[in-house]
């Protein structure tokens, strides 16, 4: 009969059958250096796709007015300022956080009676940014607001408001558009919360440099960008370099507007992207 080795015997009696306490905090520690690796680039992660949502949004609604403006001969659905709904936009409806209808009001997006390329969208879905997360409290509780992005006041404004139409280009028909050329006159953006009313995002081409101001701001909540929409069709989310142009947002409380900002390069991008000057006719004196 074999012997039965009595330091085997032993061994099994006394190994451990578990974590000690040190093992579980080493197990702990690694555990928490890897989320504290992993947590950021997630967070990343999820701001990219939210990017992608919102240049896709913009691209839908760009369609949409590209569409318009085929089956009109070339001119572009209009922006203009204030809370008028009618059918000679491209939507209606005055935001805020007063609690007015018109911030949930859909068909101030989607129906021809009040937005021109509504049915060429034919969902108000794409009209919102993913990042806005902001409400507008209504009688029956907080909603969110259909829209948050605006349009460039120097595609075929038609409002009664000087902007600097004397010096420089509305841009009334698909041929104008060369000066900016299509890929750098910019159509779409996402505009603030505290910011938006309209549908119209006023830049004033004619303050410059010291005089620079920022009537309307844009929003900065895509890690201090915002979505925008070109008139060849493409996106960007362009981040802003100037923190005045992107202060503290104020949920609840509206931005002041037309906002004195010397030498901001933001407002310089914006007027750049915006509109051009308009030829002077030769003898003119100015």
């Amino acid at each position: 009969m074999p012997q039965r080795n009595p330091n085997r015997a032993q061994g099994r009696v006394n190994s451990p059958s578990g974590f000690t306490l040190t093992e579980l905090l080493v197990v702990v520690a690694i555990v928490g250096l890897l989320l504290a690796m992993l947590l950021p680039a997630l967070a990343r992660s999820r701001g990219r796709a939210r990017e992608v949502i919102c240049l896709r949004n913009q691209k839908q609604i760009h369609l949409a007015w590209t569409l318009y403006a085929d089956e009109n001969e070339g001119w572009l659905p209009a922006v203009r300022g204030g809370s008028f709904a009618g059918p000679d936009q491209w939507v209606s409806g005055w935001l805020d956080f007063s609690g007015s209808p018109d911030n949930t009001n859909t068909l101030y997006l989607t129906d021809a009676r009040f937005a021109q390329i509504g049915p060429y969208v034919g969902s108000p879905a794409p009209y919102r940014c993913p990042e806005d997360r902001t409400f507008v409290r209504m009688e029956d509780g907080d909603h969110p607001r259909v829209r948050s992005i605006s349009m460039n006041c120097w595609v075929n404004y038609t409002g009664n408001e000087a902007l600097g139409q004397d010096e420089y280009r509305i841009f009334r028909k698909l041929t104008e558009i060369y000066d900016p050329s299509p890929s750098k006159l910019w159509v779409f953006m996402d505009e603030r919360p505290d910011s938006i009313n309209d549908g119209m995002f006023i830049t004033n081409p004619k303050a410059r440099g010291k005089l620079a101001k920022v009537v309307d701001f844009p929003a900065g909540w895509h890690a201090g960008g915002a979505g925008v929409t070109f008139a060849d069709g493409h996106g960007i989310i362009k981040r802003w370099e100037d923190a005045r142009t992107i202060p503290e947002l104020q949920p609840t409380q509206l931005l002041r507007l037309d906002v004195h900002s010397p030498d901001n390069p933001d407002v310089a991008w914006l007027q750049e992207h915006a509109t051009s000057r308009r030829a002077i006719p030769s003898g003119t004196v100015r």
